[in-house]
């Protein structure tokens, strides 16, 4: 990118940040208390992990019902939870991110706020291990996370947390499919430590870099390449690497046929389900950081056209 456009990045990187930081502080202003039982009725637990717990609810005053993330005061700290709110907030013009109520609460033991509810529930919950999703659902897939991305790099925001189970659903066929959770999601340019995400997903710059040395700038390649293995995911059932180190002999594989594609090499024994046009848009999106993205204007006429 050139200067000026580096320039252009950066300027809208700190109105987005000044922009969360004075949504964040009104949202700790106005945070109120509820107690979970008194207000809202529980039907049921949709998931819950490290973070915390999914609730299927709905609010006993009347209205629909909702996905209640409630994260645990002990493991997130009040910044934290603010700020995967808040960045919500800030995304509410994409249809194709997950949407929430513009009210978040807090209980005596956990934060909370209100998503909508995706009732067929994630990629990874629709995926037939092995298989994969059929072309069609994997080309709707494709088109709308391709777009939520687009968003969220226009807006100078890198997801850091891209994966089938952070890709809701809203029907079996994948006509509406949203992108969630946002509780790692930060502006570009942010500093953070190279810490490996999810093995699979993570860039190979992430995962070679020990966890504590350094710190890596957030820039949108992230998610490009987490894109690229969701899409590989979707296709065939499996992912291409267990992690991309390596010392992964599948991913050394893919790095070597990476090299020498234009050589001729055949392309490794997981890949040669494929047709060549799907290789070609994998092989764009798997490139090392730094190397310039246009991912809405590289996917969307591909997906269009019948590539995958």
């Amino acid at each position: 990118a050139s200067e000026d456009e580096d320039d252009d990045e950066e300027s809208v990187a700190r109105a987005q940040e000044r922009l969360l930081q004075a949504l964040m502080a009104r949202a700790a202003r106005e945070l109120p208390r509820q107690e979970l039982e008194r207000d809202w009725d529980v039907l049921g637990e949709l998931g819950s992990g490290s973070y915390g717990r999914v609730l299927l609810a709905q609010p006993r005053r009347g209205g629909a019902r909702v996905a209640l993330k409630l994260l645990s005061k002990e493991r997130t700290p009040r910044w934290g939870f603010l700020r995967e709110f808040c960045t919500h907030l800030c995304l509410r013009g994409a249809l194709t991110c997950l949407q929430v109520l513009p009210l978040a609460f807090e209980t005596p033991t956990e934060f909370g706020f209100a998503q909508e509810l995706a009732p067929a529930g994630d990629l990874c919950g629709l995926l037939t291990p092995g298989v994969g999703l059929p072309e069609p659902q994997v080309k709707r897939c494709a088109a709308q996370v391709s777009a939520a991305l687009a968003y969220l790099h226009g807006h100078a925001l890198v997801h850091r947390d891209l994966k089938l189970d952070n890709v809701l659903a809203f029907d079996r066929e994948c006509h509406l499919v949203k992108l969630g959770d946002f509780g790692l999601t930060r502006v570009l340019g942010w500093q953070v430590r190279p810490a490996p995400g999810a093995a699979p997903y993570a860039a190979p710059e992430l995962w070679q870099v020990r966890s504590g040395e350094a710190r890596l700038r957030l820039e949108p390649a992230l998610d490009t390449w987490a894109f690229g293995v969701l899409l590989f995911a979707l296709l065939t059932g499996t992912f291409p690497w267990a992690s991309p180190a390596r010392s992964d002999p599948a991913f050394r594989r893919f790095r070597a046929w990476h090299r020498r594609t234009c050589a001729g090499r055949a392309p490794p024994r997981t890949w040669r389900g494929l047709g060549e046009a799907a290789r070609r848009l994998l092989r764009g999106l798997l490139r090392v950081l730094g190397t310039p993205q246009a991912l809405a204007l590289q996917v969307l006429p591909q997906v269009g056209q019948g590539v995958l």
